[in-house]
């Protein structure tokens, strides 16, 4: 029954990571036909119940009783599954079948899904020799740009290419190497994210100022390269500018391949306008539509999509895009288009408050100071996707508990719900200028 549940289990898991956390769970049926989940620490247990624990659930109760719990067993004694191991120790003896393994370790069709143009063809290109070489060129390989532009997705498509990696965003990353800390765990940790043969870290501008977290970014990265395996980095920065990482840390990453990817230009626009009005039957818009919209200057593929949905949208409400378009183009050409980002927001507070950006980033504690802290902050939170350590990091590298604290000030007083208010109208008399909001 067991062996079933896994299989049902593991055929419902779609996500490669998810998966990896299935092969650190034994399983066990208690006398009162509960599920036991067994682990071997308190670290794994926390990562399957933030991970996995609602899909095992859910299966165990569809498929044999849906009145059972599901519960944890803590067995340090308990051995993990490492399926990238047993992968290179099956069949060791037979070597036709290890050929097949290797040929079989990757699929660059993934890639055909992506828009190569000028502006991310260099990135592309090492990518895929990354996928196709694990540790044999371009290594690391380090990928920067301004929001929007495509990192993320990038570095999914390595992952999804490979049958050996694993991608991890910064957040993540910061946030189990602190429980792997706390729980005296930290060598789990370190297997999970060594295991792969290429390793794929988000948003690493995040560390900076983390001397714990960017030692652990620097010994990983030493680990791949002697090992022959691969380490894909991406950051809104160029190495060179993540002040505060240590020397070393970024000399190592100078030493491999680093480049960035620009903003989207017109023959990927052009594209993804053509694509999206063949899925739409030819009728999203005109010739004279396309290369209106095709004279104007987008900075990232979020606004490229945002234009597109409206698009999509107007059409299927029977309202004309030629208006649209036209708001468009004279939004652009008085350069009125904006993106809502964190620079944004601190350049909004500082003017509000009357005091420098440095300073509201600062230690500062003067009443104006921390003022333009608070609702920097509650803004961020309110405005923006980035999490609350991500919030930390921005407002002057502050703790989880300082950014909620703040939060809470902000909600709390009358004061500041006047300025919130003054900002969300401003948002809303002008939201056809905001790109992000």
């Amino acid at each position: 029954m067991l062996e079933e549940f896994r299989f049902l289990l593991e055929k419902s898991l779609t996500n490669k990571t998810d998966r990896y956390w299935l092969d650190q769970i034994g399983f066990e049926i208690n006398d009162e036909n509960d599920l036991c989940i067994v682990v071997s620490s308190d670290f794994i247990k926390s990562s399957i119940e933030k991970k996995v624990y609602s899909k095992i659930k859910s299966v165990y109760q569809a498929e044999y009783n849906n009145k059972a719990d599901c519960v944890f067993i803590v067995d340090k004694n308990f051995q993990t599954i490492n399926v990238h191991e047993k992968l290179n120790t099956e069949n060791t003896a037979v070597e036709t079948t290890k050929d097949v393994v290797d040929e079989n370790t990757y699929d660059l069709s993934f890639f055909d899904e992506l828009f190569v143009g000028s502006c991310n063809n260099l990135a592309i290109t090492a990518a895929k020799n990354v996928v196709v070489s694990p540790g044999k060129r371009f290594n690391p390989l380090f990928v920067y740009g301004k929001p929007g532009v495509g990192k993320t997705h990038l570095l999914k498509t390595i992952e999804s290419s490979s049958k050996s990696s694993f991608y991890i965003d910064s957040e993540s990353f910061l946030e189990s190497y602190i429980s792997g800390i706390k729980n005296s765990d930290i060598d789990n940790f370190k297997k999970r994210i060594r295991s792969v043969d290429i390793l794929l870290v988000d948003d690493i501008q995040f560390f900076v100022g983390k001397k714990g977290v960017s030692e652990e970014l620097f010994h990983t990265i030493n680990y791949f390269l002697n090992n022959s395996k691969s380490v894909v980095l991406a950051s809104d920065q160029k190495p060179q500018d993540l002040n505060g990482f240590p020397d070393r840390l970024v000399s190592r990453v100078l030493n491999g391949l680093v480049t960035d990817i620009e903003k989207p230009d017109t023959k990927i626009f052009s594209e993804v306008l053509k694509k999206s009005n063949v899925e739409f039957g030819g009728l999203l818009f005109s010739k004279n539509d396309l290369e209106t919209l095709l004279s104007l200057d987008f900075q990232s593929f979020r606004e490229i999509n945002g234009v597109v949905n409206n698009l999509i949208i107007n059409k299927q409400t029977g309202v004309s895009n030629n208006k649209y378009i036209s708001e468009l183009v004279s939004m652009y050409s008085n350069n009125k288009i904006m993106e809502l980002t964190p620079e944004f927001i601190l350049k909004y507070c500082s003017e509000v408050y009357q005091v420098d950006e440095k300073l509201v980033l600062s230690k500062n504690r003067s009443e104006l100071v921390s003022n333009a802290r608070h609702l920097f902050i509650y803004l961020m939170r309110k405005h923006t996707e980035y999490s609350l350590n991500q919030i930390g990091l921005y407002a002057g590298n502050r703790s989880h508990s300082t950014v909620l604290s703040s939060i809470k000030k902000v909600e709390s007083s009358n004061l500041f719900k006047k300025e919130v208010n003054i900002f969300n109208n401003k948002l809303e008399n002008d939201s056809a200028k905001f790109v992000g909001v």
